[in-house]
């Protein structure tokens, strides 16, 4: 099908002016014409707006006061934008010229899509994946699928649905958007797209993972300028507030324990490390979910009001568990060991 629907992508930029010809570049090579570029920046202190606007006058540049964040400043740039299909793209990636052509042609092959990611391999090492997006566990940690695999193998070349599409590169129908929203603003950085994925599943729409569109991503290029506590705390509190929002009190009464339990064992671990501030950062995220929690549960009441099915039907297309190999490697931060492991599923 010849699609001429209007496309707008949206990058949200905080003081990442070394990525941006590399990525406004290749946008401008694309096959694809009918598309918009949203430049929002996050009151970013380097010459990146200045920039943009000399070099890349036909981007839309919109500029926030303050840093609302990868959440806060994609839903800005969302309400400037006017296409049918929004496209969320890092500032710190290069897509393929086809990139857009190819991307759209998910939603015609995919009944019932809402949102898709492309793949997305490391700018350094074009031959490993970034990741293909990620399954839910019965752990409650998410399974990144195919992350730091070898691109080429058939396991990551073929589309499949996946619980949670990654943020870096996403293409979603704007109905869609008004119907479940985008990010929640609270979130700032981190599970943004996985809970915006789960709201996507529960109103009856599917994510999923289309590897003919191809992004190369330098991974962490924005988020490599924060603290990891800082970043630790954000994750633990995001993850939190999204299963109190999302879950049915059914699965809440197994998946919360758990969590806790997990994640309460893994600060220790952080205590007797050394790793003070890690372990601060998981206390500091339930305090924050303690005196938020009116907040949530009204944002709760929205979210089930949008449920058209149950979490186990869901979980029967998206939940995966890796073995404890995986868990292994993930929280000793080996990467090359992680991206080496085969599971079943990687050949």
């Amino acid at each position: 099908m010849t699609h001429k629907e209007l496309i707008s992508i949206i990058i949200v930029n905080w003081n990442g002016q070394k990525w941006l010809d590399s990525c406004l570049a290749s946008l401008h090579e694309q096959t694809y014409k009918h598309y918009e570029v949203i430049f929002v920046d996050n009151a970013s202190t380097d010459d990146s707006v200045v920039y943009v606007k000399k070099k890349y006058p036909w981007v839309k540049v919109v500029q926030s006061a303050t840093n609302l964040g990868f959440a806060g400043g994609n839903n800005l740039g969302f309400k400037h934008s006017k296409g049918e299909f929004i496209v969320l793209l890092n500032n710190d990636t290069r897509v393929e010229e086809t990139y857009l052509e190819e991307f759209i042609q998910a939603f015609d092959e995919i009944p019932h899509l809402g949102a898709a990611q492309s793949k997305i391999v490391l700018m350094d090492h074009p031959q490993k994946l970034d990741a293909c997006g990620a399954y839910w566990t019965d752990s409650t940690f998410l399974y990144h699928f195919g992350y730091y695999k070898n691109e080429s193998l058939p396991a990551y070349n073929k589309a499949q649905p996946l619980f949670s599409d990654k943020g870096a590169s996403m293409m979603i129908k704007r109905s869609v958007i008004e119907k479940v929203g985008l990010f929640d603003d609270d979130f700032w950085c981190y599970y943004e797209e996985t809970d915006f994925c789960h709201r996507v599943w529960l109103a009856g729409f599917e994510c999923w993972y289309y590897p003919k569109a191809k992004v190369y991503h330098a991974m962490g290029g924005t988020s490599l300028l924060f603290g990891n506590e800082y970043l630790q705390f954000h994750n633990f509190k995001n993850k939190f507030m999204s299963f109190l929002k999302n879950f049915s009190w059914t699965s809440l009464i197994t998946i919360l324990p758990k969590y806790l339990v997990i994640n309460g064992a893994l600060s220790l671990v952080w205590l007797l490390t050394g790793k003070m501030s890690n372990f601060l950062a998981y206390y500091h995220a339930l305090w924050w979910n303690m005196l938020h929690l009116a907040d949530t549960l009204r944002k709760r009441r929205t979210v089930q009001k949008l449920r058209t099915v149950s979490d186990s039907a869901i979980f029967r297309v998206t939940k995966r568990n890796p073995t404890l190999r995986y868990y292994y490697y993930l929280f000793r931060g080996n990467i090359e060991a992680l991206g080496e492991y085969e599971d079943a599923h990687s050949i």
